[in-house]
């Protein structure tokens, strides 16, 4: 499954021959409604969740009357294969403007960092409920903000080895400010995060 700016396309692993598209990243929220319908932007990103064998797409969108992203939409392939059905969501963070979406798998929820603007130094990450996203069940997405400091990027399990029980996940950020063209530094900055749907 490959994303490029608004479109997608599904091809075979083997021979390459397409197996489904190229059609509009949109075409997966048909029926779905409002800005994931019909404000698609792109920063489109996809991922493969080996743990449950299901694909992950995400893009942004910007709502009607508004001027920026402030959407982020994210669709679980309901089986392993990507050109099926789809469970549809779609998260609206008020006033936040949702710029260079990252997507990572972890136990704990998916990952999606985000820039909150091309004039800020903020950026935000959202956690979605992996879990219930996975059953198509409704899902919430919870975000923290952190000032003053370059893009985030969250860990990604890559095969079907889980993490120590309870391991957070590490989000990591570069040194240097890019808005202040301060772009030389010898610092790697790290959070540990878990996210704990109950509480």
């Amino acid at each position: 499954l490959q994303m490029v700016n608004e479109g997608l396309q599904v091809f075979d692993k083997l021979t390459g021959t397409s197996l489904l598209g190229p059609v509009a990243i949109s075409s997966i929220w048909n029926g779905f409604g409002g800005a994931c319908q019909n404000g698609g932007s792109g920063d489109p990103v996809v991922i493969y969740d080996q743990l449950a064998d299901r694909w992950i797409i995400s893009q942004f969108a910007v709502p009607s009357g508004a001027s920026v992203p402030q959407d982020e939409c994210i669709a679980v392939s309901q089986t392993g294969d990507a050109t099926g059905a789809w469970y549809r969501y779609g998260f609206h963070l008020t006033g936040n403007f949702l710029d260079y979406p990252k997507l990572g798998v972890w136990p704990d929820g998916y990952y999606v960092p985000t820039s909150s603007g091309d004039t800020v130094i903020q950026k935000q990450d959202c956690i979605a409920d992996r879990k219930a996203m996975l059953a198509g069940k409704p899902a919430t997405e919870q975000c923290v903000v952190i000032d003053g400091v370059n893009f985030l990027n969250n860990a990604d399990i890559d095969g079907r080895n889980l993490p120590p029980g309870g391991a957070p996940n590490i989000m990591m950020a570069a040194g240097g400010t890019q808005l202040k063209k301060i772009f030389d530094s010898d610092r790697i900055y790290y959070w540990k995060v878990h996210m704990d749907w109950r509480t």
